[in-house]
């Protein structure tokens, strides 16, 4: 949840702020006062920053229990380390050990989110800004149609961005950028059916593609020409976007079906749900269509949900979205409960323990769903497997994965600021709750498994196109025959492949974030 510091006048909450306000009283016959006594010891920024770090881990970690408690002097601890970043990487080092995690322990999600020049932290990826984004919206990968040459292919475009308003396309490949028309490098391909393989022959040819790629993708416009599946070529300019506003939504569609209409919807992200914003009033367009039906107005009766490249959000947007596909099949039972530290359920927090209470269906659509299939990869985390494994006890799931498991991330945090003299200086997110289904399953730490694995990911189809192989897979359970065996081979019979390790850019995991 994002949060104000907690620590407001005439509020302590068990932490200090950083920094020392002094009050002086004035007489009314006043005398000349003696000039104060120097602060002793008065801790520098940078110092005070790491001892802000050690002491929200300390109060709000999921792992409290194994931090040592260096509350009353955090210097005693953060004096050993040279940086906030230092800092927040020992503490995570004393979580609860999970080899199949880098650094071997559960904590790989707490990070730093600087301002005003300050690190970033650690995480892998880019810090977190909900909402907004920015960029031009495109995301690729290297494929080959020839199993010759290979070429940037676009794989998802953000709902929102500069590239979806122009009208760049999954499955659309680069084949010139301004005046320059060289974005293909040489393959070589070996093996035989879905085991067939192909990689790029020449790595400097390869490095010298990327480098002219990832110099258009930081300027600030680029004139883009791509090659579609149909042979068409497309050309537009595109702008930098600075902060755009996301549209989660990417796709929806009706599918219809005698008996057995079936709804699609791919969410790229779970974006703020509240006050009837843009992001609610389309949600509940898009469930108020999946409800009446398509042209012989009847309903959906079975839902696919595209997460593969949902890396997550807010933990309340995916609730309301699990409430809306739940329909009135659960009724009023518990949806999820949060489990956290000793202070987090304490009435030592205040309002924020309220924040953690359990989370029960609403029933806020009439849908009767049958069935409903989630569409996942390595990339899937966060909120989105939150949104599966809520749903898990109530209706007949199916996830078909394009790897063996998603991403697997069961817990989540709240924004907390860190001050130096009242000046904002970093945003911190430590991980500080994980959440669990009404049967109390979670810690999905290595990820969901999926009930069919190893699917491919064709993005030589656009989203929502019957033929592309995930979607193929799940519309041929929910309906038999709505389209062809054929498609789900797609990939191995036309040739089309994507290069192994061939990901130019990857969706980052955008948290699962309780707001207030």
């Amino acid at each position: 949840m994002k949060l104000k510091t907690l620590i407001r006048a005439g509020k302590f909450v068990g932490i200090a702020l950083t920094g020392l306000v002094v009050v002086s009283c004035k007489k009314d016959n006043p005398k000349p006062e003696p000039e104060p006594e120097p602060i002793v010891n008065e801790r520098t920024e940078t110092q005070s920053i790491k001892d802000d770090v050690y002491k929200y881990y300390k109060l709000y970690s999921l792992w409290e229990t194994s931090i040592p408690d260096y509350t009353s002097d955090p210097s005693k601890f953060t004096d050993q380390y040279g940086s906030a970043d230092d800092v927040l990487a020992a503490l995570k080092r004393l979580t609860p050990a999970h080899a199949a995690y880098p650094g071997g322990v559960f904590d790989r999600f707490s990070y730093i989110e600087g301002v005003g020049g300050y690190s970033t932290g650690t995480r892998g990826a880019n810090p977190l800004k909900m909402d907004n984004q920015n960029g031009f919206g495109l995301f690729l990968q290297l494929g080959t149609t020839d199993e010759k040459v290979a070429r940037p292919i676009i794989y998802f475009v953000e709902g929102g961005s500069p590239a979806q308003i122009a009208g760049f396309r999954r499955s659309d490949m680069i084949s010139k950028i301004g005046d320059d028309a060289n974005f293909s490098v040489p393959v070589t391909c070996s093996g035989e059916g879905d085991n067939r393989r192909c990689q790029v022959s020449d790595e400097t040819a390869l490095d010298n593609m990327m480098s002219r790629l990832n110099s258009a993708l930081d300027g600030g416009s680029m004139k883009l020409e791509v090659l579609r599946q149909d042979g068409s070529v497309f050309t537009k300019s595109i702008n930098y976007g600075d902060e755009y506003v996301v549209n989660p939504i990417y796709k929806d569609t009706i599918f219809e079906n005698a008996g057995n209409n079936i709804g699609y919807l791919a969410l790229s992200s779970f974006e703020k749900i509240e006050a009837n914003n843009d992001n609610q009033q389309n949600i509940d367009a898009v469930f108020k269509k999946f409800e009446s039906g398509a042209k012989d107005n009847q309903k959906i009766r079975s839902l696919i949900v595209d997460l593969r490249y949902n890396g997550g959000g807010y933990v309340d947007a995916a609730v309301y979205i699990a409430d809306k596909i739940a329909g009135t099949i659960p009724g009023k039972q518990l949806m999820l409960t949060y489990e956290t530290n000793t202070y987090l359920k304490s009435t030592a927090a205040g309002s924020l323990r309220n924040d953690f209470l359990d989370t029960y269906f609403k029933g806020t659509s009439s849908l009767q769903l049958s069935k409903v299939y989630f569409l996942v990869s390595e990339n899937t985390a966060s909120a989105s497997e939150m949104l599966i494994n809520v749903l898990k006890p109530y209706l007949q799931v199916q996830v078909i994965g394009s790897s063996s498991r998603t991403y697997g991330k069961p817990v989540g945090f709240f924004r907390q600021e860190i001050l130096y003299k009242r000046t904002l200086k970093a945003k911190y997110w430590p991980v500080s709750f994980m959440l669990r289904n009404a049967k109390g399953e979670s810690e999905y730490w290595d990820g969901l498994v999926p009930d069919k694995a190893n699917v491919p990911d064709d993005v030589f189809n656009d989203v929502g196109d019957k033929r592309e192989s995930m979607l193929a897979t799940a519309l041929n359970d929910a309906a038999p025959g709505i389209t062809t065996r054929a498609s789900i081979n797609r990939v191995s019979t036309k040739r089309y492949r994507m290069l192994d390790n061939g990901v130019i850019n990857i969706r980052p995991d955008r948290g699962m974030i309780k707001k207030r």
